[in-house]
Formats: structure tokens, C-alpha cells, sequence
């Protein structure tokens, strides 16, 4: 079943009955993800989807539904960890696959906090949105 919403950290990946994924990496207690000012930082929280017999299946795409306002994001493929929840996918807990990653630059000289949002969807349709906030020190 999908999840509505917007993700937090400390979620483990979490995939509807076709393997439709969201994965979210070691953020702070605070939910908040960790950037320096002016350097590329990839978000913890990705997405991506595996068949039953942990394949990989295509990339979701997505769009940005609201910019940051102290900075720029970047969508790329990166690899990440699937770490299932109970559900017909947990087998595939560990293994490695091709994750839609977003990449956050703040302005060279901001220091404070940030946000965007996003539109996921993945090849059978389904959509998720998620919200990313970061400190840039």
C-alpha cells in the first residue's frame, strides 16, 4: 500500500505490492538533512523500484513542486541500499540498485535552513511527494 505524504527520516524503504520503493538513509534525529554552503550534497532519502525477485525495474522520475529558495536541486541516478519493511519485498533488504537521487547546492553564501519538494512517479503509475529540509552550515 502507498504511503500518503510526506517522508521523514528515520523511515525504512517503503514499497507498495509492485515494488515501487522509497528509501531513506542515517539523517539526524531532527529529520533534517545536512548540507555545507555552496557544496553539492546528496539527500539521504531516494527512490526506486525492484521487481519480486530483486531486479531492478526503470528509475522513477520526478519534477520539482517547489524550489528551494536558497538554492538549486539536481535529479540523478544514484545507487542506494533497499531496506524493506514487512511486505513481499522484504527479501530484497541489502540489495543494491539504481535510486532517483536529489542533489542540494545552497547559494554560496546562505547559512540557515532550506526545503523543497518533489513529485515521484514510478513506471506503474503511482505517485508519491516527498519534502526534503536542510540545514547548510
Amino acid at each position: 500500500m502507498p504511503v500518503p505524504g510526506m517522508m521523514t527520516l528515520g523511515l525504512i524503504l517503503l514499497c507498495s505490492a509492485l515494488g515501487g520503493c522509497m528509501t531513506s538513509g542515517d539523517k539526524g534525529a531532527d529529520g533534517i538533512d545536512r548540507a555545507a554552503g555552496g557544496e553539492p550534497t546528496f539527500m539521504q532519502q531516494t527512490y526506486m523500484t525492484m521487481d519480486t525477485r530483486c531486479r531492478q525495474v526503470k528509475r522513477p522520475t520526478a519534477v520539482l513542486t517547489q524550489k528551494p529558495q536558497h538554492g538549486t536541486v539536481r535529479m540523478l541516478t544514484r545507487k542506494a541500499k533497499a531496506v524493506y519493511g514487512p511486505g513481499p519485498h522484504q527479501h530484497c533488504d541489502g540489495k543494491i540498485g539504481n535510486a532517483l537521487a536529489f542533489e542540494y547546492t545552497s547559494n554560496s553564501d546562505y547559512r540557515g535552513r532550506d526545503s523543497f519538494e518533489v513529485r515521484v512517479r514510478y513506471s506503474d503509475g503511482e505517485i508519491r511527494h516527498g519534502r526534503y529540509e536542510v540545514e547548510v552550515r
